[in-house]
C-alpha cells in the first residue's frame, strides 16, 4: 500500500507512535518507539482485517523485512514479531539465526522452544540481506571519497568479514586503502 511514511513524530510511548502528516495523525504500532527521533521515515506494514486497518512501522527495511519474515513462520504473529525486533537488532537477529542460538530467542516474550526452533528452521539463510546493503554502502562511501571502486570493493569485502558496525567499518576500510598507496 505504501512503502513509508514520512512526517512529524506527535506522540511517543513504548511501542506506539503517532505521526502527523497533512493534519491527519496516523497511530503506528512500532517495535521501539525509542529508535525514532522527530521527523523519520518509518517503513510501513498494512495490515487489514474484518473490523481494523493496522498500521506497523520500522526503522529500516531490514526490520521490515524481518517483521514480514518472521509472520510467515507458523505460530508467530503480530506481537511475537515486534517483541522479537524489540529485543534485536537487524545484525543481532541474523547472527542469532546463523548460529541457532535459540536460548535468546527463547527469551523473548511469546517465544517457547518449538517456535524457535521453526523460526531458525525456516528463516536460517534467507535474511542475509544486511551484509550486502553493509557492503553496497560501505563501497559507494569509499568511492565518494575518492577510492578506485575495484580497491574499494575488496577492502569493503574484507573488513566486513571482521566488522559488523558500518560506521567502524569505514574508518578500517579507509586506513587500510591509505596504507596500500
Amino acid at each position: 500500500m505504501f512503502d513509508y511514511l514520512k512526517g512529524k513524530i506527535e506522540k511517543l510511548s513504548k511501542n506506539k507512535i503517532v505521526l502527523e502528516k497533512f493534519g491527519i495523525g496516523f497511530l503506528i504500532n512500532v517495535p521501539d518507539s525509542e529508535k525514532f527521533s522527530e521527523n523519520d521515515k518509518i517503513y510501513t506494514v498494512f495490515k487489514i482485517k474484518e473490523d481494523e486497518l493496522k498500521i506497523l512501522g520500522f526503522k529500516t527495511k531490514e526490520e521490515r523485512d524481518i517483521f514480514n519474515a518472521l509472520t510467515q513462520v507458523h505460530g508467530v504473529g503480530e506481537k511475537v514479531a515486534l517483541s522479537i525486533l524489540s529485543t534485536f537488532s537487524v545484525e543481532e537477529f541474523q547472527t542469532l539465526l546463523e548460529e541457532g542460538d535459540l536460548n535468546s530467542l527463547t527469551k523473548v516474550q511469546g517465544v517457547g522452544k518449538k517456535t524457535a526452533q521453526r523460526i531458525i528452521v525456516e528463516l536460517k539463510g534467507k535474511l542475509n540481506f544486511y551484509e550486502d546493503s553493509n557492503l553496497e554502502d560501505l563501497v559507494k562511501a569509499l568511492v565518494n571519497l575518492g577510492f578506485d571502486k575495484e580497491e574499494a570493493y575488496k577492502a569493503a569485502k574484507d573488513v566486513l568479514k571482521e566488522e559488523k558496525d558500518l560506521q567502524s567499518a569505514l574508518k578500517k576500510a579507509i586506513s587500510l586503502l591509505s596504507s596500500r598507496v
